[in-house]
């Protein structure tokens, strides 16, 4: 486990950059630095049917024309499988295979745990690790106080797909918990927390210098009328050209109150916003998005 602070932002490459993912990694790069720590990327690229061909490329230049590069060799979550399988099998005692397909699940929101039974593999399965009804504290350094109940709240936990991928909770529990001692993202993955936490609780038995990250979950940057700003919605892909106004923009919805010139250099930028950056000034709800959503 590092010693020294250190952070990522951890896009999966599905798409281009937009002003929200903007809004999330120069939070999280600029909320390490102020701990003197180190930064880096990591493609989070096991969802092969969702990743587009050119999209981890473009995701980096746009965050190198931002003047966002890392302290590190970018990462790439699909070399990492060996270490998602040497954590996989320290979890036998924990895991079953389940067969339910979404058409039994559906209007469910927890699993119920129909096949909690099934200790062996079968064709076109997926592999549930079994989660206790035990309370889980847990402290945001955005949200506060948060207190979930891990079998009520969320149930057994997929860990493994039906088409053999790592699932996303456990390889980024098993990443950030090696790699990664401040976890900075967007609130709308705040739920998952809980369930990562729990597989780290789980591996540290066999791998003690694997630790539990602090955590702060930001709000996310909307439309006007509430909606996100998303792949799914449309959102507008950055405008490399302009990194320098979209750095200025990205901090003014981040509370930091820039100056008008956007004319400065991109590490100008970056460095007011190193010295100007405190956490606690970034508003319960960031001003909304000054475009609309597009409609079809």
């Amino acid at each position: 486990m590092a010693t020294r602070p250190v952070g990522r932002f951890a896009p999966s490459p599905t798409g281009p950059l937009h002003m929200g993912s903007l809004v999330t990694a120069v939070a999280s790069y600029l909320d390490i630095k102020k701990r003197n720590g180190e930064w880096y990327i990591r493609i989070d690229n096991l969802d092969l049917p969702r990743e587009k061909p050119t999209a981890a490329v473009d995701i980096i230049t746009s965050l190198t024309a931002h003047g966002l590069t890392g302290d590190r060799p970018i990462d790439y979550q699909s070399e990492h499988s060996a270490r998602y399988t040497a954590c996989f099998n320290s979890l036998q005692d924990y895991i079953y295979y389940c067969t339910c397909t979404r058409k039994a699940l559906a209007g469910l929101t927890v699993y119920p745990g129909h096949c909690r039974h099934r200790a062996e593999p079968s064709e076109f399965s997926a592999i549930r690790l079994r989660t206790p009804n035990r309370d889980f504290v847990h402290h945001d350094q955005i949200l506060g106080h948060l207190e979930y109940n891990l079998g009520i709240d969320f149930g057994d936990l997929i860990i493994r797909r039906k088409d053999e991928l790592w699932a996303y909770n456990f390889a980024t529990a098993i990443d950030d918990g090696f790699d990664v001692t401040h976890v900075l993202r967007g609130q709308d993955l705040n739920h998952v927390t809980p369930q990562q936490t729990f597989v780290m609780e789980l591996l540290k038995a066999h791998w003690p210098e694997l630790s539990v990250p602090e955590y702060a979950h930001i709000p996310l940057l909307r439309y006007t009328d509430g909606t996100k700003l998303s792949k799914q919605t449309h959102a507008p892909p950055l405008d490399d050209e302009r990194a320098s106004e979209n750095l200025r923009d990205a901090f003014f919805y981040l509370g930091l109150n820039p100056p008008q010139d956007r004319r400065w250099p991109v590490t100008q930028w970056l460095g007011w916003g190193q010295k100007h950056w405190d956490a606690k000034n970034i508003p319960d709800t960031l001003v909304p998005y000054k475009k609309t959503p597009p409609t079809d």
